[in-house]
């Protein structure tokens, strides 16, 4: 890496101080939400991954993840509460032109929000965005590497601007960018229907596996369509019996430890994670299709 892109990268990594420090700056106001004692800690990298086909992508990450913070001051000061029927269709057919693939929509459980980080408001839509097979089929590669760069760029992007959408027709919000955010992601997108969190802790879905990313905003509408249940929850015992993820992760990142009981939990060891999608590439939901796995099992 020449000079100027080792002083690039270090910039980089100042910024994702500077976004932590933000983000644990976030006040809930009157309607918002923060963390509860049983909320997870975040994991920040000690410097982000930098190549030099990436560094573009990775700055315009680190300015939109800014941006979820900085564009608060924007919100209308006398917010709207109820949305109508033909705006929220309006909305996901905006979505979807800029690139978003599935939309969901549910409440935030502390729980779910990490540690020492608060919401603005406790209704959230959660937004999909599909991750290129192709390219994680390539894992460990730098093809995938660049491929999920640029995905979480393009959603991080995609999720500012249906934030500004909302507050431009009168509503408050709070983006979460896709690389970092307020909460854990898999798990508010299955609360929200749109799949099932998987024994790699990812978001196993109809349409894409777990090929994806995942961001959401929270917003002062209070009547969102929250999904009313969750079909997908059988993959939680077929992930039980496969265990392909644990099996073949190379930094035995994905382990199991004891409920006290005598039953056990998969845990992540985000600490021992190295970002190699290998996880993904073997999950059985990247390989075969999701009906048919659901029809071989009886579901």
């Amino acid at each position: 890496m020449s000079l100027l892109n080792g002083i690039k990268s270090k910039y980089a990594d100042y910024r994702l101080y500077k976004i932590n420090k933000m983000e644990t700056g976030v006040k809930t106001g009157n309607n918002g939400v923060r963390s509860s004692s049983l909320s997870p800690p975040k994991i920040m990298p000690d410097k982000l991954k930098i190549t030099l086909k990436t560094l573009p992508k990775q700055l315009s990450i680190a300015k939109n993840m800014e941006y979820t913070v900085k564009s608060l001051k924007d919100n209308p000061e006398k917010p709207g509460r109820l949305a109508e029927t033909d705006f929220m269709e309006d909305l996901e057919n905006y979505a979807h032109s800029i690139g978003i693939d599935r939309v969901g929509y549910t409440e935030v459980p502390p729980e779910y929000i990490f540690q020492d980080r608060s919401i603005s408001y406790s209704h959230a839509i959660v937004l999909v965005m599909e991750m290129d097979k192709e390219a994680v089929d390539k894992a460990p590669s730098d093809i995938t590497q660049e491929m999920s760069t640029v995905t979480y760029d393009e959603m991080g992007k995609a999720t500012n601007q249906i934030t500004q959408y909302l507050r431009e027709n009168g509503f408050a919000a709070q983006a979460s960018h896709p690389a970092g955010g307020f909460v854990v992601y898999p798990a508010l997108a299955q609360k929200a229907g749109l799949g099932c969190r998987g024994r790699h802790g990812m978001l196993i879905t109809p349409e894409f596996g777990p090929r994806q990313r995942i961001s959401a905003i929270f917003t002062s509408i209070n009547n969102l369509p929250h999904n009313g249940g969750n079909d997908h929850f059988w993959v939680s015992e077929f992930c039980e019996k496969c265990g392909k993820c644990v099996k073949t992760c190379p930094a035995n990142a994905i382990t199991e430890e004891a409920n006290g009981n005598g039953t056990k939990r998969t845990v992540i060891l985000k600490e021992f994670c190295h970002g190699c999608t290998i996880c993904m590439r073997e999950c059985s939901f990247n390989k075969r299709d999701y009906n048919r796995i659901k029809s071989r099992v009886g579901m």
